[in-house]
């Protein structure tokens, strides 16, 4: 951004705005994934992609399409209710990142083991609607574990298996408790 005085405004240089970097990033997601669904939304994807691409050239080159912003003077003044502000203490690393508030690990591994048995409802639904057994999810699960299962039919897979049980207990609990160490580490 430019600040400049013009007849004693003060103005503020700033871009055009375009749409031309969404589209661009839509036709590279639809070529893409026309990579595994057809060739038809990837010749969408490129189309959009080349549209976008030279328009958002055109946007830039020659010269960078931009608008000047007026930006009205105001004084902010800064108070405090304190008599005395404390200043942390100043070395080679001067600026620290200080954590505004920190979690227990706890916290992440309590929320992955919650989201994991919540998601244990919309599979079972979806068992029950798709398939008309509760235990199709839970064997599609497991058959990541066992080798065997890989092309089983669906009627193997809607029956009860108690191996198919415990591999899936064990995948999805372990599934849900990594992530929720994730979401601690961010």
């Amino acid at each position: 951004m430019e600040h400049q005085k013009n007849n004693g405004q003060n103005l503020i240089h700033m871009p055009s705005p375009t749409a031309w970097p969404i589209t661009f990033a839509l036709g590279l997601t639809l070529m893409t994934t026309g990579l595994v669904t057809s060739a038809a939304v990837s010749l969408v994807g490129l189309i959009l992609f080349l549209l976008a691409a030279v328009g958002w050239f055109f946007d830039v080159l020659p010269v960078e399409k931009h608008f000047f912003i007026e930006v009205p003077e105001e004084s902010i003044e800064r108070t405090t209710a304190r008599a005395h502000v404390d200043s942390q203490p100043i070395d080679a690393m001067h600026r620290k990142i200080i954590p505004v508030e920190s979690f227990q690990i706890t916290t992440g591994l309590r929320g992955g083991i919650a989201g994991g048995i919540a998601m244990v409802v919309p599979a079972a639904v979806f068992s029950l609607l798709r398939y008309h057994s509760p235990w199709y999810a839970m064997n599609l699960l497991a058959a990541g574990g066992f080798v065997s299962w890989a092309n089983q039919s669906n009627a193997f897979l809607a029956e009860f298996h108690m191996q198919g049980l415990l591999a899936a207990l064990a995948i999805h609990a372990l599934s849900s408790v990594l992530v929720g160490s994730l979401t601690r580490a961010r």
